[in-house]
């Protein structure tokens, strides 16, 4: 039987509360539903923070591979996949000079960097590709990068509201356009 706590994606209290805008709840679980990674894969999170994406990709099955430019970032995700029993190798670099030498993704989500990581990402092709932005303006301009790399790119805008029940009300708002591309096939000519 499976061991640890049960759920795609874990409250951010079970990471110790202190994530970052770009790891959200409901951001990260629409992430983990986007790229769908499993047994067999390898995921790039770049852009890790407190290590939530990387750990959950982890405990789906996946080979992680988690890059951040800051090194804290790096050794809290390293304990945080500790902290659930899970492996994942971290690289410390700036995106996306350090993704050069690492292995080809199947699946991929940019945490951070905006359209530049997600450019040089969709230049390895992987399978899926998951990012977020703040602005309208900047969902477009990955959204524009996706769509000329060969993705089919969608993009919903998310708004979250956390409520404290005893009171009814609100505790954080969270707001931010998920994008996710999926690489287009082309059937050979006949």
């Amino acid at each position: 039987p499976a061991t640890g706590p049960r759920g795609w994606s874990l409250p951010a209290t079970a990471y110790g509360g202190d994530l970052g805008e770009g790891e959200t709840d409901l951001l990260r679980t629409a992430q983990l539903a986007r790229l769908g990674p499993r047994l067999g894969d390898l995921v790039w999170d770049i852009g890790c923070g407190s290590g939530a994406f990387t750990t959950e990709a982890a405990r789906a099955g996946a080979a992680v591979i988690a890059v951040d430019r800051d090194r804290d970032a790096c050794a809290r995700t390293e304990a945080t996949a500790r902290n659930f029993g899970v492996q994942v190798q971290t690289v410390h670099g700036n995106a996306p000079h350090i993704l050069e030498n690492l292995p080809e993704p199947d699946v991929v989500r940019v945490g951070g960097g905006g359209a530049a990581v997600v450019s040089a990402v969709a230049d390895r092709r992987p399978q899926r590709i998951v990012a977020h932005a703040a602005t309208r303006d900047a969902a477009e301009l990955v959204g524009r990068d996706l769509t000329e790399h060969g993705y089919r790119v969608e993009c919903a805008l998310l708004q979250s509201v956390g409520l404290d029940t005893r009171a009814w009300t609100e505790t954080e708002r969270s707001v931010a356009f998920l994008l996710s591309g999926e690489i287009v096939r082309r059937e050979a000519a006949r």
